[in-house]
């Protein structure tokens, strides 16, 4: 009974912490995404979940991060080939395939319009 006292005195002083900051005018210390994406088809989320969750969640290896489009406001104006090409060939940290052999052209176009949020028109495929 005593760990769960514990715990709750514990959370209590957070929450308590939290509400001091707001009130304060402090920045949470867990900004928000910036954009919530559209959901994938199942199949390609969790292909999506595999392999490209592994560096665009944490933005590990200097990966863009899903949820935060100005992270990839360079990437856009190259285009979905370019950015396709990137992802089948590789490129810099970003590793052929991103990891995900089972992956077809067209699941990574969905994935990397996830990611950035971002539809690509017909004039930039």
């Amino acid at each position: 009974m005593l760990p769960i006292f514990a715990a709750a005195v514990v959370l209590s002083g957070c929450s308590q912490a939290k509400e001091d900051r707001k009130e304060n005018g402090a920045a949470t210390s867990t900004p928000s995404p910036v954009s919530t994406p559209a959901p994938l088809a199942p199949r390609t989320a969790q292909m999506w979940s595999r392999s490209c969750a592994l560096c665009h969640i944490d933005g590990n290896a200097s990966a863009p991060r899903l949820g935060h489009p100005q992270e990839w406001e360079k990437r856009i104006p190259k285009g979905l080939p370019t950015l396709l090409k990137h992802t089948v060939e590789g490129y810099k940290d970003m590793p052929p395939l991103g990891y995900c052999m089972a992956c077809e052209a067209q699941d990574f176009a969905d994935m990397i319009q996830f990611m950035s949020g971002h539809q690509f028109e017909a004039s930039q495929r």
